[in-house]
């Protein structure tokens, strides 16, 4: 067999014609320090309630925005200046914060390519070792337990989940609501995972301390699918932060970022794995496996294994996880699926070690 990549998800959308790339961080990507203080980028002081954002970001509730005075150009340069209106230190949350699959107030109504915006993935967890060094992406699945991919940590110890982050630039993307570092305690295998075949590839992370997920619109759950179910025909998106490959010394994006992939059916995914590289006798395995993307420029890529493939449910609109990045092969290439995880073969298995 050649080669086998594990995936990273890889956007190449053309907006205004130009071309973007989205990945997940590739193994060796340590994150840096997140400097703190609500400062400047030259530290300089900013006004009471007042904080810098990237431009391409939404200001908080209860705050203005400001960008054309030349004191404030000055303390956020090439950013975006938000200040408090009425002082209150925690603005007013009208999303049904705390209920799995939802996105927070501040969201868009359609889940699109590019950038992600303030909590709109507010289940997204990334993976460090002890030394802040990416070792997975995950989704948060209960106030206790993020989901992952086995074969990115079963071998790892003192790990911490990372929770609400967005955009590595900036000390925090919003003062009143930072990202959490949460140390893992417990590492749960699922007990046929096979290393070799990547079949059975779940884990399950326990949080050392439950995070509140009602109280912040950047941290909230996933759903979790039911066992066997289906999702053909449904809208879903893959996130993360990777680097752009293509671009010598990219090692990852700063910013969340988001594409939109259809899900492929399984014999159609076998065929199409087949014909790109594996051969004629190919047998995908249907229980461990879900196949998504294979259109051209938006699909996965070389790199992080866990991070999730969400799909959204018509009737409600909550978001639910149905694959883990796993496997497959090159980068956003016309009729080659990226293969992932099949969260809901695992349901079961899940809930039982979970116990919601």
């Amino acid at each position: 067999m050649d080669r086998v990549w594990l995936l990273s998800a890889l956007l190449l959308a053309v907006a205004s014609g130009a071309a973007q790339r989205l990945g997940i961080i590739a193994t060796d990507i340590g994150v840096p320090a997140v400097p703190g203080g609500l400062t400047g980028p030259d530290n300089t002081a900013l006004p009471p309630g007042c904080f810098c954002i990237p431009i391409n970001q939404v200001c908080p509730f209860q705050t203005n925005v400001r960008i054309t005075l030349r004191p404030v150009a000055e303390r956020c340069p090439e950013m975006k200046e938000c200040c408090r209106t009425n002082g209150s230190t925690q603005p007013p949350i009208t999303a049904p914060l705390g209920s799995c699959g939802r996105q927070n107030a501040l969201r868009r109504s359609n889940i699109i390519h590019g950038a992600a915006l303030f909590g709109e993935l507010p289940w997204m967890a990334m993976v460090l070792d002890r030394r802040g060094r990416y070792v997975a992406g995950g989704a948060l699945i209960s106030s206790e337990w993020v989901l992952t991919a086995a074969h990115r940590i079963r071998s790892q110890g003192n790990l911490i989940a990372r929770l609400g982050e967005l955009d590595f630039s900036t000390p925090q993307d919003s003062p009143l609501y930072p990202h959490r570092d949460v140390l893992v305690d417990n590492i749960i295998v699922h007990p046929q995972f096979n290393s070799q075949t990547l079949a059975n590839d779940v884990a399950l992370l326990h949080l050392s301390v439950p995070v509140n997920t009602a109280a912040a619109p950047n941290i909230g759950t996933v759903c979790l699918p039911s066992q066997g179910q289906f999702f053909q025909g449904l809208r879903c998106v893959v996130s993360g932060w990777g680097g752009d490959p293509t671009i010598p010394g990219n090692r990852f994006q700063n910013t969340l970022r988001v594409v939109q992939v259809p899900m492929v059916d399984s014999f159609a995914c076998q065929q199409r794995l087949g014909a790109a590289r594996l051969g004629s006798n190919f047998t995908l395995d249907q229980t461990s496996f879900v196949c998504a993307g294979g259109v051209e420029g938006n699909d996965a890529c070389t790199g992080d294994g866990g991070s999730p493939l969400v799909c959204q449910n018509d009737s409600n609109k909550s978001w639910t996880v149905v694959g883990l990045v796993a496997w497959g092969f090159g980068c956003a290439q016309r009729e080659v699926p990226g293969v992932y995880v099949n969260v809901a073969s695992y349901a079961n298995f899940i809930r039982q070690n979970v116990r919601f």
